[in-house]
């Protein structure tokens, strides 16, 4: 059984779980609240000459910072659980597929979602801009050019910064059976690194995985981005490659 096909039947799998409604649902939050804001409140004019670019900025900047992190934690621990949750190790491993193949298999199942985040989430501030037009349209919102390459690049950072996580937390998610454990980690983890930069001003934040959020999202720290992706990545490898030992030495008896 090749990769692809090792995949696909990951992609069924979830679709049986809540998954996607989790990801919808967090993708959709901070739209959400911009849209409440802009129905009670109207329309800020801080938004100045650049309101399309302004509101994708502000909106994209709150979900990079505090939920995109927290859903990266949460799926990357959910997703490997799918196997604990219904006794289906034995099966899986007694399946004509390689352990590299239901590693990676797994890995990539939870990148899909990431992705479906992301694309998700600028959609739904797409319609928060729509709204925005036609509750204030004498900023012509729809009229102003949008900046598409420093979204995708903003969009990238934020994903390569967090590869770390998705791989630190992916490892957990296979190494424990109960969720409980990998997720508080991660969330108390997400939150000391917070603070280790924002308030603590540390310079071991950028040696720390879950810090590194925090530097694709303020711009006072833009100047380390390119030192904080190359980190990332290399603690993604590290981790990947550690926890493929891990899963490949263990007897899973469940």
């Amino acid at each position: 059984m090749n990769l692809l096909v090792s995949f696909h039947s990951e992609i069924l799998k979830t679709k049986r779980t809540a998954s996607y409604y989790l990801t919808l649902v967090a993708a959709a939050f901070i739209p959400f609240i911009l849209l409440l804001n802009i129905c009670i409140s109207g329309v800020s004019q801080d938004l100045g000459k650049d309101p399309l670019n302004s509101i994708f900025g502000a909106g994209f900047q709150m979900t990079g910072f505090a939920i995109f992190p927290m859903f990266v934690i949460l799926i990357g621990t959910l997703l490997p659980q799918i196997e604990y949750k219904n006794n289906t190790w034995k099966q899986v491993l007694a399946s004509p597929q390689t352990k590299l193949n239901v590693f990676i298999a797994k890995f990539l199942n939870i990148h899909l979602l990431i992705l479906v985040f992301l694309v998700a989430n600028h959609l739904f501030t797409f319609l928060v801009a729509v709204v925005a037009h036609f509750v204030a349209p004498a900023l012509h919102v729809l009229d102003q050019p949008l900046d598409g390459y420093s979204l995708f690049i903003r969009g990238l950072n934020v994903y390569v910064t967090l590869l770390a996580v998705s791989s630190i937390q992916f490892w957990m998610g296979l190494r424990f059976k109960n969720f409980i454990v990998p997720v508080g980690i991660g969330l108390a983890c997400w939150f000391a690194g917070s603070l280790l930069v924002l308030e603590a001003h540390s310079p071991y934040g950028k040696y720390f995985p879950y810090s590194f959020h925090v530097f694709s999202n303020f711009r006072e720290y833009k100047s380390q981005v390119p030192t904080i992706l190359w980190t990332s990545l290399g603690y993604a490898v590290l981790f990947l490659k550690v926890g493929f030992i891990d899963f490949r030495r263990r007897r899973i008896s469940a």
